[in-house]
C-alpha cells in the first residue's frame, strides 16, 4: 500500500476553520482552536485563508532537534509521534519545522502536532470544499506538477 500524505488546495480554502474545530474535538474533546494541530491562517494583505498542515516530512526536521527523544514516526502511517511523558515543550520542534505546522499545548506541557487521526483524518472528512486532502503520495506529487505547469503556462514562474 502506497503511503499517503496530508495535502492542501490553498485556492480552495474558505476559511471556515471547521478542520480546526475537528481536530480539537477529535483530540480533546473540546472545540478550541488553541488545542488544533491544524491552523488556519489569513494573509490579511489578500484576504487569503491557508491551512497550516504538517506534511510529515520523511527526514523530519522535528524529530531531528527534540533534545528529549520524545518524537517519532508512526510506523503504519508515517505521521509524527508525541511522547507527552518526555516532551518538556522546549519548543526546539516548533523553530525546528519549515511549515510552521507544530504548536504547544495552551495548558500542558506537550507540544501539538498531527497525527492524521491513525489514517482518518477528521479534517480531512469534515473541510466542505475539500481543500484539505488525504492521498497516496504519488496523487499529490502529480496535481503539485500539474498544478505548476498550469502557472506557467499562464505566465507564472519559470526556472532558468
Amino acid at each position: 500500500m502506497s503511503r499517503k500524505v496530508l495535502t492542501v488546495e490553498k485556492s480552495k480554502c474558505i476559511g471556515c476553520r471547521i478542520c480546526e474545530q475537528w481536530c480539537s474535538l477529535t483530540h480533546h474533546g473540546v472545540i478550541n482552536p488553541a488545542k488544533a494541530r491544524v491552523k488556519v491562517t489569513r494573509i490579511e494583505e489578500s484576504g487569503v485563508d491557508v491551512p497550516v498542515i504538517c506534511t510529515q516530512c520523511s527526514k523530519a526536521a522535528c524529530i531531528a532537534a527534540c533534545p528529549e527523544g520524545a518524537l517519532s514516526k508512526n510506523s503504519k502511517t508515517g505521521a509524527i509521534k508525541v511522547d507527552k511523558e518526555k516532551c518538556t515543550a522546549c519548543r526546539k520542534c516548533v523553530t525546528a519545522c519549515p511549515n510552521a505546522a507544530i504548536s504547544v499545548h495552551p495548558e500542558d506541557e506537550y507540544v501539538l502536532i498531527c497525527d492524521l487521526c491513525n489514517g482518518k483524518p477528521k479534517c480531512v472528512e469534515n473541510c466542505p470544499e475539500k481543500a484539505l486532502q488525504y492521498l497516496p503520495i504519488e496523487t499529490s506529487e502529480r496535481i503539485y506538477r500539474s498544478k505548476v505547469v498550469r502557472d506557467t503556462a499562464k505566465g507564472g514562474k519559470r526556472c532558468g
